[in-house]
C-alpha cells in the first residue's frame, strides 16, 4: 500500500512537472521576419533577416537556407567565389594581426601586465568559426577574431575578470582563465586614454548594463544602436564611445572582404550597420599590445 502510495506520488510529480513545462515538448517558434524571410526563397532578403536574427531559433531557420541560396549565388556567378581572392584576405589577415602566420605565442605573463580597459580579441583553434560555430552567426562574420571583452582585473573575485556579453548569460563578468585556453589565439588592444578616465567610466558602463545578465545577448548583428540587448564586440564599441572613441572601424578590407563573400548590398550594408570583433581589431584608435597562441 506505501509503494503504490509513492508511486502515485512520483507520477503526480511528474506529470505536472510536464506541464509546467510545455515548452520542451515543442520547439521554440521563430519570428514573422525570419518566416517571411524564408518565404520569399530571396538570397539578400534572407540574408538580411539571418544577420539581424531574434533569437537563435531565428539563426537554426535561416541559416540552411541562406547557405542554399549562396551557394546558388555562387554557382551562377553572381558572387565572386572567395578562393579566387586570396590577396585580398592575406592583406587582411596581415593587418589584424602583423603577422605572415599564426605562429606568434602569447605567454602567461603578459595576462598578469594588462590594464583596466584593455581590449581582448580571441580566436578558436586555427579554422576559428569556418569549423565550429562558437559564437551565433560567427561562421559568417568573423574573419579573424570571433569574440571580444574588456579586461577588468579584481573586483570582488579573488581573481582577474572580463567584461563580456556571451549567448549563455548575456553581459557578465567571466575569469580570465576563460581566455586562456591553448586552442585560443588572443589578441590584446589598448588605448592612449587616461587610466583614470578608464576606471570612472568602466563603472558607469557596468551600472548601464549591470554584470549578472541583466542586459541579454544580442543576436541581431546590424543593430548595434541597441542598448536592450548587447553582442560581444557592441559592448566594446559602446564602452569606448563612453570615452569619446569610436572603435568601429569600417575597415575598407574587411568591408571588401564580405562583398567578396555575400555580395555588395548585404556585404555594405553589414560592414556599416554591424560592430564586428575584426572591426575594433582593426581600428587606428587602439593600440595591440600583443597577440598569439596561449602557451
Amino acid at each position: 500500500m506505501q509503494f503504490r502510495l509513492i508511486m502515485m506520488v512520483v507520477i503526480a510529480i511528474t506529470a505536472t512537472t510536464w506541464w509546467a513545462h510545455p515548452a520542451t515538448a515543442a520547439s521554440t517558434p521563430i519570428s514573422d521576419k525570419a518566416t517571411d524571410a524564408i518565404a520569399s526563397n530571396d538570397y539578400e532578403t534572407v540574408g538580411m533577416a539571418l544577420f539581424s536574427a531574434e533569437s537563435q531559433a531565428d539563426i537554426d531557420a535561416l541559416t540552411p537556407v541562406f547557405e542554399r541560396l549562396r551557394a546558388q549565388q555562387v554557382a551562377t556567378r553572381k558572387l565572386a567565389n572567395p578562393t579566387n581572392n586570396w590577396a585580398s584576405a592575406n592583406s587582411l589577415f596581415q593587418k589584424i594581426t602583423k603577422d605572415m602566420a599564426l605562429s606568434n605565442k602569447l605567454a602567461s605573463s603578459t595576462y598578469a601586465r594588462m590594464q583596466k580597459g584593455d581590449v581582448i580579441l580571441r580566436r578558436t583553434g586555427r579554422q576559428g568559426c569556418k569549423i565550429a560555430v562558437i559564437v551565433p552567426l560567427c561562421q559568417f562574420w568573423a574573419f579573424m577574431y570571433e569574440h571580444s571583452g574588456i579586461y577588468y582585473g579584481k573586483r570582488n573575485k579573488a581573481y582577474n575578470e572580463v567584461y563580456e556579453s556571451t549567448s549563455d548569460g548575456g553581459v557578465q563578468f567571466k575569469d580570465v582563465k576563460t581566455w586562456q585556453d591553448r586552442t585560443y589565439y588572443v589578441g590584446i588592444h589598448r588605448s592612449a586614454i587616461d587610466v583614470y578616465k578608464i576606471a570612472a567610466t568602466f563603472e558607469r558602463l557596468i551600472n548601464t548594463y549591470g554584470y549578472d545578465g541583466r542586459t541579454p545577448y544580442n543576436f541581431n548583428l546590424l543593430n548595434k544602436q541597441t542598448n536592450s540587448a548587447l553582442y560581444c564586440s557592441q559592448l566594446v564599441w559602446k564602452f569606448y564611445l563612453m570615452l569619446g572613441i569610436d572603435v568601429d572601424s569600417n575597415d575598407p578590407l574587411y568591408a571588401s572582404w564580405l562583398r567578396i563573400n555575400y555580395g555588395i548590398p548585404l556585404g555594405n550594408y553589414t560592414s556599416t550597420n554591424a560592430v564586428a570583433p575584426d572591426e575594433v581589431a582593426l581600428t587606428s584608435k587602439l593600440f595591440r599590445v600583443a597577440s598569439g597562441w596561449n602557451q
